[in-house]
């Protein structure tokens, strides 16, 4: 008898060079890798297991935060079951455009799903521009979990993640386990596909 398998989509948006693909690479991975500006977009796989036995592969994708690649933004948006709306804490800009960022999931979104609003790089605490209260009023206002994070030294990575997951899975956070990991990156201008197993 074959497993099943739940296939799901996950997003993340924000701005350029918040720490979107780092945030893809460290879920995946667990390594902090510093990731140039994303061109077109980024799509990484990861496969964890239910403790009911199902599978579930996840698709993670994050796009350029560019303005003049904004227009690849709502066909993945279309396609997600839960997004990640990321800001970088010592980026003021990078938060005041969550709400453009909002928007576009209300203007492109084909069904209802959950959303989380992640502030990113509290490793770098002596730059803060936005106070952890403003991201938490901001995610009350839009009705989401509030998380901030940092990619560098792992904090709340796999919480913000799995609290996603679950949700979109209506799954405890609980059942939720992780098994054999397959990477797969994507990039949209060089066309190529790195594959690598991480187990």
């Amino acid at each position: 008898m074959l497993e099943e398998t739940i296939n799901i989509n996950i997003l993340a948006l924000g701005n350029s060079q918040v720490g979107k693909t780092s945030y893809l690479i460290r879920n995946t991975k667990n390594v902090f890798e510093i990731h140039l500006s994303t061109i077109g977009y980024n799509m990484l796989t990861k496969e964890i297991k239910l403790k009911d036995g199902k599978k579930v592969n996840i698709k993670f994708c994050d796009t350029s935060g560019q303005e003049r690649y904004h227009s690849l933004a709502p066909n993945f948006i279309k396609k997600a079951d839960g997004i990640i709306l990321m800001y970088d804490i010592t980026d003021r800009e990078s938060f005041d455009k969550i709400s453009k960022w909002w928007e576009d999931i209300l203007n492109n979104k084909e069904k209802d799903f959950p959303v989380i609003l992640v502030g990113n790089k509290i490793d770098l605490e002596d730059n803060r521009e936005v106070k952890r209260e403003e991201g938490e009023n901001l995610a009350k206002k839009l009705n989401t979990k509030f998380f901030e994070i940092s990619n560098k030294d792992g904090t709340n990575i796999k919480e913000s993640s799995g609290e996603l997951i679950s949700m979109v899975l209506n799954y405890n956070i609980d059942d939720l386990m992780t098994t054999c990991s397959k990477l797969t990156k994507k990039n949209l201008k060089k066309r190529k596909c790195f594959i690598s197993k991480i187990c």
